[in-house]
Parts: C-alpha cells; structure tokens; sequence
C-alpha cells in the first residue's frame, strides 16, 4: 500500500470518528501526564498538580501519573509542585471536549533542604548546562505564531540572533552562520534535512517534516551548548515528541493552504500509548490552477509508539518519512538553476527508525540508550523533451547509530553525564553535468562524479558535570572526543559555562567552548583529494545577562564572539577543496519575553551582528553571505474573548550582502557580465508585518479552529536575489526576484 492509499485510508478512519463522537453529550475534557525529576527522571508521588487560584487538581500516583478530569473548555495555566523541588508551570494548556491533554513537568530539586515550602515557580527554567542562548517553545506557542504557517522552523526565525532568509525559504540563519551549521535532533535521533525541498548545502526549503501538533517541546540552543552536541558549529535545534495520552484516542484533522493533515494519538495494549502524523502537501494543486510549469509535492509520516515494561524501563520506537517531488515540462521566468532547462524531475527522500531505551538504573541515575537507522538521499533528471538526462545526480547517505548516556545525581548540587556513540555511515554520491558556460563567460567543462566509498564511521565520547559551588554559583564542565575514521581525524572539544545569580532576580551567565564540524559527504565526493579535508573549528565566546521582571516574564542581554578557522572553501571554483577559510562572527543581542498569562503574550529582540570570512590568509575579510548587522522582532499577542485570538509580528533585517553587476564585455563575439568586487554590495532591507486572527468553535464533542495567517501586510516588496542578462548590444537588464507580496493562509482544523 504506497503513501497515497494510507492517507486515503487515515482519513476515512477519522470521518468515522467523527461522526461517532458527533452524537456524544460530554462537553468536558482532561488533563494527565507526569511529574518527573528533571535530571534522574525518577517519578515524583505526590506531586500537586493544579490550576492555581482554582479547585481544579489532584496528586501525583507512585508512578508520578496523575489525571484531572473534568475540565471545561478553555485555556488553564497549570503548575506542579512538590517539597523540595522547583514547581514549574505551563501558562499555555487548552482543554477541549472529549479529549485529553498529556502536560508532562521534570522538577529541578532545590540546592537547599525545604521542610515545609515549595520554590516559587519557574516560566523559564532551563538544564545546568545550558546557561546561555537557549528558548524553549511550546506546541501551543508554534501554532499560533503569527508569519509561520504553524511551521516550527518559520518560528524559530524571529527569535535574538537569528535571521530570515524570507518567506520562501524555513532555513536558519544563526549568528552569521550557515544553515548547514545547524545540528538537528528529533527525539535523540539525528535528522540531516527537517525541511521539505532542502538539500544538503542549500539555503532553500519550504516547511518542516515534524508536524508541531506531535511536540512535547523544542529547545533551540543559539550557542556556547554543551558537550553532547557535536559535529556542528553553530546551533542546536532539539526536539521532543510527545508521548501518546493514555486516556482518550484523539483525532485531529487540518488542513491549509501548505497541505492536508491527519493527527492521532492515544493508548494502545496496557502501559503503552501512540502518536502519530500524516501530511500531503498542496503545493502542485496551486501551481495547477495558477499554470505554473513546475509542480512541488510533498508527503511526510512520523509517529512514536511508548510501551513501558516495568517501573523502570520504557522503550519508545519513533519513525519517520519524507517524501519530495517537483515535475517541470516548460520554461519559467524565475531565474534558477531550475530554468536552465525544460524538463527537471527532482525526488528528495529520507527516513529513520529509531529505538529509545531509558532504564531507571536507581534513585539518583538513568541510563538511555537509542539505536537508529537513517537514510536521506535525492534524485534528479534535467534537460530537453529530447533528452532529458543531460544533468543529473544520484545520492544516498545512510547511517547505522548507537549511543548512550548515564546520567548520575550525587547530589541536589553535583550531577554527571558520561556517554557516546558509533555512527556506521554508507553513502554513494553520482553525478554528470554537460559543458557550461557563466554569466561571465566561463567555461565549465563537462563533468562526471563517481563517489561511492567503502563504509566508514564517526564515534565520539563526552563527559558533562554541572556544580552548584555555593547557592548562587553554578559551574558546568564538558569535554568531548571525537573520531572520523573517512578523514582519519580526531578532535578534542573542551565546553565550560558558569552562572552566577548575584541577585535574587538576575544571573550573569558566561560560556566557552570549542566547537567542530567535520567535512560533508557532498564536499568530499568531487575529488579524492577532499579526503585531506579536515574539520572546521569554532570557538564561542558568550557573556550574557538575565533578569526577571515577573515570574512570566525575562530580559536578556548576550554578547557574543565566534572566531572561526579551518573553513572549507572553492578557492579557484574547481573540485579541489581546501580548508584555509577563517573568520569570526560577533554581535549584541537584546531580548524580552513575556509567556502567555493574564491573555497575553509578547516578546522584542534586537540584534547587531558582524559576520565576515576569508578564503586565505592573503585575503582580505569580506561580509558572509548571511551577514545581516541589524535584525529585530517585534511579536504580540491577545486573547479578545469568545475564543477569539489576534497576533501580529513586524520584522526587520539589513539585506544580505551579494556580488553586483559592474558592466559588460565582449568575448568571442558575445557580451558577458563584469561582476564587481565580492558580496561588495546589500540587498535592500527586508521587512514586513504579518498578523494572525484565530478563532475557535467548541460543539458538544468537538471543536473547530479557524484562522488567517496575513503575510507582508502592507504588500512590501523585499527583494531576494538578483539575475542578470546582456543583449547583442551590451546592454544589461537586470530582474530582482521577490519574496511573497501580501499571502493569506487560511487554516481549518477540526479536533475530536
């Protein structure tokens, strides 16, 4: 049965759901999940869990399992609390008729032996280790974002330090770096293109694989991160799925003007519970009825299935799948790679199979260990009718991984991580490209790559401790190792973060480390001597200030310093790599945030940035590609009664540098373009306001949610890119490519 027959066959199965819950009465719903100590996972009995300044709650049972049941309609903030811990809220909990909310809270035990009291509760609490640049988002938080389609990525895009590459791309641009610098997790497994229609070293893509509906949480860490992230020099973008609820089965049916989506989640055989996802996206509809020549598709599948054997251990088995696909026959006015030719069929697929094992080995420690198997790969053909392969690729990387981690508690004050991995890595890079010529008119000549190397490995061990020395002072020590066997290299990456609260609302927070990034499959493949390449290194430097205006709300000050060596780059735009690249990126980043309480919610960031890159030590800096000094977002959001919600977001970014165009000349009879000195020149500024208008329906046993998602209100006409054209006569036309003028997406979802 492919993809198509099972979407077909989900959404029966959700109609018939439906329609049987239509003739229900219950008008209420539940809330359930667990308390857990946040670092030994142990679970908390006893636990209040309750809607402060209400009668609504109940305790923990000794698995830390708690329900409330009963509940109506509506938004709750709801809090846990237990003697000796840190209580933590959730500001952010909808309750809809006949189903179930899992809300899960991992309590961090209090430094200081408590009888009688709880600590207050913390809106912003964040792991030891991760002192600095770091936001964690909720799934209620990423759907109603104004601007972002409910896409986490788009979401992640207004945050301090990070830069838009516009409205049709989801890529990341961290402080200055690349999107291939950004290291993405999905449930400890290792994903290595989360947007659709994004390869390997593109800044393009459309909209996340993960449904944002399956969240528990995201944690997106902008630098100076500990040492069980590696490999990558930039950012940390973790995800967490949700445990399937083990109460109710829910259904949830959307659909927009991105795609049409199935969600399902609830308990399966005793003590297990599932989740799971099915998206089909609209796009090739749009390009129909428009009658534009190409026509992008895309499904995606992921799903998690919990069982816990005993007290002690739980096995989660999470899955993914992708699917892209673009068929073009004719011509387009866009100027791209794409156009180059009239026929292009492009597939681009990935998935991965994982198994999480946490065993609770006492007390005070855990063991989890996940083995995975990933695969991502892509296939293309572009030509003439008459010949439709003249370019083309073929390629595949495949991975077999086992890690593991114990985690220790030896104290309230003092606790350790040590763990590891072996990453098994098959891969098969093929290509062939026709002579070509540039718009400056160089000539590319013919080529063919063949680039299928025996299986080789990645391994890496770290070790994390983290010590309260006295009540306000907290260290956080990491060392990490790491082997590629391909390149034959090894690299030692030591990470150090402090933070001092030197009053009861305001900490300093301080970071260092080293971080690597070894060279890509797809920049070792076009010659055997990249085999000599070796890992790029960044050192971070992070200082930072944070205080607390209110429980729910926090202001940020971060300064930064990423001074980089060992870069990969294309000195004489051959297929000989080097690594004599270097540079820095700097920069100040201002940020408040306030969560949603009292019906509201809003946050403002500014931040300045320099982000500059050498090819050698000759050269002189230039501006990067991603450099953009100045970046603010302004974002708001309210509740207006009667389940109406209004949002909006203003952003604003210096535009990227890029090489202009300085004049023409002839060669062999034909004019070709002169370019100017290297990204010499800026893109007009990029900004726009987008707002957001969500409404919600509650029926006897269902609910219905409504919104406009209004992008580029005021029509702003951001330019992305510029092409160029000469004529007989020397004469240069330039076309500049925009973003998205004014774009209503408009989303229904229907939950039950």
């Amino acid at each position: 049965m492919d993809l198509k027959n099972i979407l077909l066959l989900i959404m029966a199965l959700s109609l018939t759901l439906l329609a049987q819950t239509l003739f229900s009465q219950e008008k209420t719903g539940s809330i359930s999940g667990e308390v857990r100590d946040a670092v030994t996972k142990q679970p908390l009995p006893g636990a209040n869990v309750f809607v402060p300044g209400t009668t609504i709650g109940t305790t923990s049972d000794d698995k830390g399992y708690y329900i409330i049941k009963n509940i109506a309609p509506g938004k709750y903030h709801v809090k846990a609390s237990i003697i000796g811990y840190e209580s933590s809220s959730n500001p952010d909990v909808v309750v809809i008729p006949q189903r179930n909310k899992m809300i899960s809270f991992n309590l961090k035990a209090s430094p200081v032996e408590m009888d009688a009291v709880t600590i207050q509760s913390d809106y912003f609490a964040k792991p030891d280790e991760n002192v600095v640049s770091i936001r964690t988002l909720s799934p209620e938080e990423i759907r109603r974002s104004p601007g972002s389609a409910e896409d986490i990525f788009r979401v992640m895009q207004s945050m301090p330090g990070v830069a838009t590459a516009g409205g049709k791309s989801a890529q990341l641009i961290v402080r200055g770096g690349s999107p291939d610098e950004n290291l993405t997790l999905l449930d400890n497994i290792e994903i290595y293109n989360p947007i659709h229609f994004a390869r390997t070293g593109e800044s393009m893509g459309i909209i996340s694989i993960v449904n944002p509906a399956l969240l528990e949480k995201v944690d997106f860490l902008t630098g100076g991160f500990p040492a069980k992230y590696g490999d990558k020099m930039s950012s940390v973008f973790d995800m967490t799925l949700q445990n399937g609820n083990k109460e109710l089965y829910n259904t949830d049916v959307n659909a927009n003007v991105a795609g049409f989506g199935v969600t399902m989640d609830g308990p399966l055989v005793e003590n297990s519970s599932m989740v799971f996802s099915l998206r089909r996206g609209f796009f090739d509809i749009l390009t129909s009825l428009l009658n534009k020549p190409a026509a992008p598709r895309y499904y995606d599948a992921v799903g998690k299935i919990t069982y816990d054997l005993d007290p002690n251990n739980r096995i989660s088995l999470v899955g993914f799948y992708y699917l892209d696909q673009i068929d073009k026959l004719g011509s387009t006015k866009e100027s791209s790679a794409m156009s180059k030719y009239d026929y292009l069929a492009r597939d681009d697929y990935g998935s991965a199979l994982g198994l999480n094992w946490r065993l609770l080995i006492s007390q005070h420690a855990f063991v989890l260990t996940t083995v995975s198997f990933t695969g991502n790969g892509w296939t293309t053909r572009q030509g003439s009718e008459t010949n439709r392969a003249l370019r083309g690729e073929d390629i595949l990387e495949e991975e077999f991984a086992i890690k593991s981690e114990l985690a220790y508690q030896f104290s309230p004050v003092l606790d350790l991580k040590i763990g590891g991995f072996v990453k098994l890595i098959d891969s098969k890079n093929e290509s062939w490209t026709p002579e070509d010529t540039t718009r400056s008119g160089v000539i590319i000549p013919a080529a063919t790559i063949s680039y299928i190397p025996d299986m080789t490995s990645k391994a890496a061990l770290y070790v994390q401790s983290s010590y309260r020395i006295v009540q306000p002072v907290t260290i956080s020590v990491g060392l990490r190792f790491d082997r590629f066997a391909l390149t034959n290299e090894s690299n030692v990456s030591p990470r150090l973060a402090l933070s001092y609260r030197f009053l009861e609302s305001t900490s300093l927070n301080l970071a260092w480390g080293k971080y690597i990034q070894s060279p890509a499959s797809y920049q070792i493949s076009p010659d055997p001597r990249n085999l000599l390449l070796k890992s790029s290194t960044a050192f971070h430097y992070v200082a930072g200030l944070e205080h607390r205006l209110a429980d729910d709300t926090r202001a940020t000050v971060e300064v930064y310093q990423k001074e980089l060596s060992n870069l990969v780059v294309d000195p004489d735009s051959s297929n000989l790599l080097l690594n004599t690249g270097s540079g820095y990126a700097r920069g100040v980043e201002l940020s408040l945030q306030k969560k949603f309480t009292d019906g509201f919610v809003g946050s403002a960031s500014y931040s300045y940035s320099v982000s500059k890159r050498r090819d050698n030590s000759t050269q002189a800096l230039y501006d990067f590609e991603f450099d953009r000094p100045h970046i603010m977002n302004l974002i708001a959001g309210m509740e207006v009664g009667k389940g109406w919600q209004i949002g909006a977001k203003f952003q604003y970014a210096s535009g990227n540098p890029y090489t202009p165009v300085v004049g023409a000349v002839m060669k062999n009879g034909v004019y070709y373009v002169v370019d100017g000195g290297y990204n010499s020149a800026r893109y007009p500024a990029y900004h726009k306001l987008d707002v957001r208008i969500d409404k919600k329906f509650h029926f006897n046993s269902w609910t219905l949610m409504a919104y406009v998602d209004l992008w580029n209100v005021y029509n702003r006409q951001n330019i992305l890119s510029y092409s160029y054209k000469v004529d007989s006569d020397g004469i240069i036309t330039t076309t500049p490519r925009y973003d998205f003028g004014v774009l209503p997406i408009i989303g229904l979802s229907a939950q039950f």
